[in-house]
């Protein structure tokens, strides 16, 4: 027996963080009826619950109009760092006419206790490192750690979520599996573990790098914090609750740039 029934129309959401993985669970909760949630995973290691999980592959995959078709409004919650697929996600959104939001939390607001030292890219990341300390672990994407070989007589750990499916760094970049979720403590111990005198990170603003933060700060130890690429010409979300506010004005058919809908931050 066929059903009369119209098909639910398609909010596609590009998941790149864990957050981004939460807020398609809370989307299909609250639009589970009137919504179909396709989610595209891009780097997240969690799989969000009540969606449709359709493409999952590294984020430079992501960002085609391939990805958008179909979709009544799409939700970028990529890496905010994933400067090449936002662009080409944005682009092709607006060439297609489908609503977009991009969904960033917020970043994190320095301590008085914290000793970062910002900078605004890898490049400034790995040019500052040698004046700071000897040892120095890397919390970044193993696509990042290029510029830091030719920095000579540094030792650099490499906190990875996932063993690397292969690793041919020079022997003193030592690959360091952390699965999640982590904590205070056992980021603590990574770094005592590994002797790190200084770690280099990126400013997610995630709530599963901040205990890496936090640890830094009780042992008194710099950071080094690449600066989160400023994103010109949108007003992102900023918090869950924002991004379903503006699901259920799209799905009402008002104008995100209406004045009587609220900025979605």
């Amino acid at each position: 027996m066929t059903s009369d029934r119209a098909p639910l129309p398609t909010l596609r959401i590009l998941a790149g963080t864990r957050a981004a993985v939460r807020l398609a669970e809370a989307a299909a909760r609250h639009f589970g009826d009137r919504l179909e949630v396709a989610v595209a995973l891009a780097g997240a290691s969690d799989t969000p619950r009540g969606c449709r999980v359709d493409a999952i592959s590294g984020w430079e995959c992501f960002g085609g109009p391939a990805l958008l078709a179909g979709a009544a409004a799409v939700i970028d919650g990529l890496d905010p760092f994933a400067r090449q697929a936002i662009r080409a996600g944005r682009d092709a959104a607006l060439r297609a006419g489908i609503p977009r939001l991009g969904f960033r939390p917020p970043v994190w607001q320095r301590h008085p206790l914290d000793r970062w030292v910002e900078v605004r890219d890898l490049a400034g990341a790995a040019g500052a490192v040698a004046a700071i300390a000897r040892t120095v672990l890397l919390a970044l994407p193993i696509r990042d750690l290029a510029p830091f070989e030719a920095v000579g007589g540094l030792r650099f750990p490499v906190r990875l979520a996932r063993p690397p499916s292969r690793w041919d760094r020079p022997a003193r970049f030592a690959p360091q599996v952390c699965p999640p979720p982590s904590s205070r403590e056992t980021e603590t111990r990574l770094l005592r573990r590994t002797g790190a005198q200084a770690v280099v990170m990126r400013a997610t603003g995630s709530d599963e790098d901040l205990p890496l933060v936090l640890a830094a700060r009780a042992l008194d130890l710099p950071v080094v914090m690449i600066r989160r690429p400023l994103e010109r010409g949108e007003v992102p979300a900023r918090t869950a609750e924002a991004a379903l506010d503006w699901v259920a004005a799209t799905l009402a058919g008002v104008s995100p740039a209406s004045t009587d809908v609220p900025a979605w931050r």
